[in-house]
């Protein structure tokens, strides 16, 4: 009964401990919002090995945003906002998403307006999706 309860514990402790090492952060411009924005184009990376901007794109749509990606070549007329990204992956035998940035800008402007960013000092082993889901989420939800 006590070694269950010195771990239940330590566990809960290491939790405390490792939730403070990631952080979300999201910044729109005064006056600005998302809001009303329905038509995003997300630019690929030619770095991106993961798909991230094709995850990305899959969850503006789960938003109810209409959402494609692909060069910046590709982009539809009716496009509202461009986004981009920037991502960091640390290998702990697997790749983990250590730092993610997700900028949007205007079409025609091309100034970004939005940006919300990841970082871990200590890479998450979640899904990246998931990482993903947070900071997009934190753009959308911000007035």
């Amino acid at each position: 009964m006590k070694h269950l309860l010195f771990r239940a514990c330590a566990i809960f402790g290491l939790t405390l401990v490792l939730s403070g090492c990631a952080s979300y952060s999201s910044q729109i411009e005064h006056g600005r919002s998302l809001k009303k924005i329905q038509r995003f184009f997300v630019v690929s990376n030619l770095n991106d090995n993961h798909g991230i901007d094709k995850l990305i794109a899959e969850v503006l749509r789960a938003r109810g945003r209409e959402a494609d990606s692909g060069p910046l070549t590709m982009m539809p007329d009716d496009t509202q906002a461009i986004v981009t990204f920037n991502d960091h992956w640390t290998w702990d035998f697997g790749d983990h998403l250590t730092f993610l940035q997700i900028a949007v800008r205007d079409t025609k402007s091309e100034q970004s307006f939005a940006t919300a960013t990841f970082g871990a000092k200590i890479p998450l082993h979640e899904a990246a999706s998931d990482t993903i889901t947070r900071v997009v989420d934190q753009l959308l939800d911000k007035k």
